[in-house]
């Protein structure tokens, strides 16, 4: 999410797609807060589905996250709270209230998707105890995600996102990446991984719909924050669960005989050369130098010239640009990538061309740019996207069928609707 810049408007070239959006009258109910559960839900709501969040009075944690976005402070202009809540309807119940759990429960039975991050103990305080309810509603897909998931020993423990990502092992790529030695692991960042369970959960969810539609019957979707981390991609984590893992890399500073990270005149690449076709892309890249072949014309093992090589690495790429040097190097096979800035990456053509970033509008916060969902489809098109929605904003118009014998305001005024 960034401020929109001219280049960001330009009309795109691509085909329009026809056809509603794929979740086009799917309804989902979301209790959760931060981001795993808002994530998940967020996801479904940008693919089409109508998408209520329930929040207390203060409302949803990530509201009070700092950065904030101009002007700031205010609990409407969290970036965490923009980024992750955009396309959702927002009601705000008093949940200690039975008017309150009994407004959630009505909206919830008239829901295809209940999307929470309560604990099992929790949902049972609400009346929502999972199996209870999938029995009450057998259509009804519950989708949890929780730290540790909905059964197990650990399944109430408290946690943090820093002890989820330590959990889970994550951390432990990041400590290892960095060159840190094994006796001194290095805290993973606050939130690196929490949209993990959020991309878990959604796409457990979707298929469960896929599975009611063909089979008539909803389900129970437990997803471990924990697991998902575990689940993701992380080659650190694979091999640690083969052979305990690699040694630690050592520490490095810049390029090396082998690339790594390489200071250009106007930014930074990372060049990975650790086979020997890629070595001798990367010394054609660089104009094939006398130093890197024997008195026979051989290439010189990488390894036999060290600092040596590293040093003349450094010295070709800092007298060229970052776009130089990408490009030297992908004609002759060497593997690299520029080191992109956020602003460059939604400036960039391929970003225009796939519409990845829109531009919303906010009643308070600043016009800006939010990804899309990650995927486009050619006979469904994507959903109208709305920013994240003011505290309460849709209180009133979703629950007027739900308050009988109050009205709107009565309801308000005795504090179960916000």
């Amino acid at each position: 999410m960034t401020t929109p810049s001219p280049q960001a408007t330009q009309p795109s070239r691509t085909e329009q797609a026809s056809g509603p959006p794929l979740l086009d009258g799917v309804r989902v109910i979301e209790l959760a807060e931060d981001i795993a559960g808002p994530f998940a839900a967020k996801l479904l709501a940008d693919a089409g589905a109508e998408t209520i969040k329930i929040e207390p009075t203060g409302g949803d944690r990530a509201r009070r996250t700092a950065p904030f976005a101009e002007p700031a402070p205010h609990r409407e202009t969290s970036i965490t709270w923009l980024a992750y809540n955009t396309s959702k309807r927002s009601v705000v119940l008093d949940l200690e209230s039975a008017a309150g759990r009994r407004l959630l429960l009505e909206l919830i039975s008239n829901a295809d998707v209940f999307v929470t991050d309560r604990t099992p103990e929790q949902l049972g305080e609400l009346g929502l105890s999972p199996h209870e309810l999938h029995d009450r509603l057998p259509q009804l897909i519950i989708a949890a995600v929780t730290p540790f998931g909905l059964v197990g020993s650990a399944s109430e423990w408290p946690s943090t996102p820093l002890t989820r990502a330590h959990a889970s092992g994550s951390a432990a790529g990041v400590r290892r990446n960095l060159g840190a030695s094994a006796a001194a692991p290095l805290m993973a960042g606050a939130n690196v991984h929490e949209a993990d369970g959020g991309t878990a959960l959604a796409l457990a969810t979707w298929a469960a719909l896929i599975v009611r539609d063909r089979d008539g019957h909803g389900q129970i979707v437990d997803v471990s924050s924990v697991e998902a981390m575990m689940n993701m991609d992380r080659v650190d984590i694979s091999i640690a669960h083969n052979d305990g893992g690699p040694p630690p890399m050592p520490p490095r500073k810049g390029g090396s005989a082998f690339g790594g990270r390489l200071e250009c005149a106007d930014g930074h690449l990372i060049a990975v050369t650790p086979q020997n076709h890629q070595w001798a892309g990367l010394i054609k890249a660089m104009g094939d130098p006398e130093w890197a072949y024997d008195a026979d014309g051989r290439l010189i093992d990488r390894l036999q010239l060290g600092d040596e090589a590293a040093e003349a690495i450094e010295q070709w790429a800092g007298a060229r640009t970052r776009d130089e040097v990408f490009r030297a190097l992908q004609v002759n096979s060497a593997p690299a990538g520029p080191v992109l800035r956020p602003s460059e990456v939604m400036n960039s053509e391929q970003m225009q061309v796939r519409e990845f970033f829109d531009v919303l509008e906010h009643p308070i916060a600043d016009p800006a740019r939010y990804p899309q969902f990650a995927a486009r489809w050619n006979r469904a098109r994507r959903s109208n996207r709305k920013a994240a929605p003011l505290l309460g904003s849709a209180s009133t118009d979703a629950m007027r069928d739900h308050l009988h014998p109050w009205t709107p305001v009565q309801a308000r005024r005795a504090g179960v609707i916000g």
